[in-house]
């Protein structure tokens, strides 16, 4: 009897500290998504080790090309390698050896896989002529640059955006001086959109992650901006379709680089 009714007790209190550790998430009604933090997206890009890096199969429709400004094309695709243990496919590069001209045989860009369930490849040639590659692997985004011809890529590293599952990858901009722009949608609730922008510097280097306000109508999470456009005074302007509806929202820098104005809603996806 005695032996019974400790056990009813222990029962009763592990249901209670269940119920207790699940009341932060459903707050509001709706369970907070998970924080991507330094630790999770540096272990998103680490590498297959199984991999022996062969191009044994290339996976249909990821082709992405790069025009440099010497008129060569880059080209990007990923390639299942059947000595993976881990089945998802590798970013892979070949280099066009002059403008119209015939490519180089392909190249392993990293053993870090793309994917699952976000398989984004994204290019573009820097203002100094180096080659910057940003792919999608296990919830965040990885980042490596080729920074001379011929040269070897350095390993990929975590680029810090790790938009929520169903926001959209990663959206690339180029501006006017060379410099290159990351969007992607926020996990956090105190923002809607988060962002990296390059340095003009010998080193090509990133700032560290910034952030528009969150949208000011409740409720409401944007994907991936799907058009970044330059004003002529310098200013960068967003537009992000919500994520779940036909929506759309824009926003504008308050000035070049410091600050973003507030979100707006748009009449229709021009956002006009």
């Amino acid at each position: 009897m005695h032996r019974r009714t400790a056990h009813r007790g222990r029962l009763h209190r592990a249901l209670l500290c269940g119920v207790l550790a699940l009341l932060p998430a459903f707050a509001g009604g709706v369970a907070a998504a998970p924080s991507a933090t330094a630790g999770t997206l540096a272990q998103a890009c680490g590498t297959d080790t199984t991999a022996l890096g062969r191009p044994d199969r290339p996976v249909a429709g990821t082709l992405v090309s790069a025009v440099r400004a010497d008129g060569r094309t880059e080209q990007f695709q990923q390639f299942y390698d059947t000595s993976s243990m881990g089945g998802l496919p590798f970013v892979w590069h070949r280099s066009q050896d002059r403008p119209g001209g015939a490519y180089g045989a392909w190249e392993r860009v990293s053993a870090t896989p793309v994917g699952p369930k976000l398989y984004e490849v994204d290019t573009a040639e820097n203002a100094l002529g180096g080659l910057e590659v940003f792919f999608s692997s296990y919830g965040g985004f990885c980042h490596t640059v080729l920074r001379a011809p011929g040269g070897e890529w350095p390993p990929a590293e975590s680029f810090e955006l790790a938009p929520p599952p169903y926001h959209g990858g990663l959206t690339l901009f180029k501006d006017r001086d060379g410099r290159l722009h990351t969007f992607a949608a926020s996990r956090s609730t105190g923002a809607a959109i988060e962002m990296r922008r390059q340095y003009l510097s010998p080193e090509d280097a990133w700032s560290q992650v910034g952030s528009t306000e969150r949208v000011p109508e409740s409720g409401v999470g944007l994907s991936a901006p799907s058009s970044v456009t330059q004003l002529p005074d310098g200013r960068l302007r967003l537009v992000a379709r919500e994520w779940n509806r036909d929506r759309y929202w824009t926003v504008t820098e308050r000035e070049r680089f410091p600050a973003w104005e507030p979100w707006r809603l748009c009449a229709d996806a021009s956002c006009s």
